[in-house]
């Protein structure tokens, strides 16, 4: 009986990310705890967990707020809201995300993202696809015609928790260099209700057991 009713709560709690609710306005600065994985052409590896660069409040569209990683020979840097759309007379594209790469190192292969690391999602779709309650969504755009994105880890509808960044041609960059891309994120927050329950539940079959001592 006590294992049914952990199990129970255990897929309530799990149930929960599923219905999870989102904070729909992120910046850089916001996506702490991300992993970002380059692949390089010598198949070694090199993961950074992102981190806040800068939090400025009197930069215009957000912008002055910065989050980021640094490998020891690339970067990948986002600045500004993720979803902010370029008004007329800006000719910086806002939310933009840039990757740079100092060409001291193998070539890079790949690029990938795991936001689910810190709980952050990408929002796939243009406008607001389903009622999750994560608001309107961006597509997959890059400033360099050879760069792929491929969205995986599918959290819910159009929701997904990584990014893979690769080349058209088997390679991302072979030399120093940088492209911008834009996707859109959102920050999922479980129920706050769900996981009340979820305590209680633990708590009761606590007080049963030792009552039954």
């Amino acid at each position: 009986m006590k294992k049914s009713a952990l199990f129970g709560a255990a897929a309530l709690l799990l149930s929960s990310q599923a219905s999870a609710a989102y904070i729909s306005t992120v910046t850089g600065s916001d996506m702490v705890g991300m992993d970002v994985t380059v692949t390089f052409s010598d198949m070694s590896t090199e993961t950074v967990t992102w981190s806040s660069i800068l939090m400025d409040d009197s930069v215009d569209y957000l912008e002055g707020y910065i989050g980021g990683v640094y490998g020891t020979s690339w970067s990948l840097v986002q600045q500004g809201d993720t979803i902010s759309e370029t008004p007329a007379g800006v000719t910086d594209t806002l939310g933009a995300w840039t990757f740079t790469y100092d060409g001291t190192a193998s070539a890079i292969v790949s690029v990938y993202i795991d936001a689910w690391a810190g709980d952050v999602v990408f929002d796939t779709e243009e406008g607001d696809a389903s009622a999750n309650g994560s608001d309107a969504g961006r597509e997959f755009v890059a400033s360099e015609s050879y760069v792929v994105g491929t969205f995986d880890t599918n959290i819910e509808d159009e929701l997904y928790g990584g990014l893979l960044l690769t080349g058209v041609n088997g390679t991302l960059l072979d030399t120093a260099g940088s492209f911008e891309f834009v996707a859109d994120t959102d920050i999922a927050v479980p129920v706050p209700a769900t996981l009340g329950i979820f305590a209680a539940t633990l708590g009761f079959m606590g007080f049963n057991r030792r009552k039954k001592a």
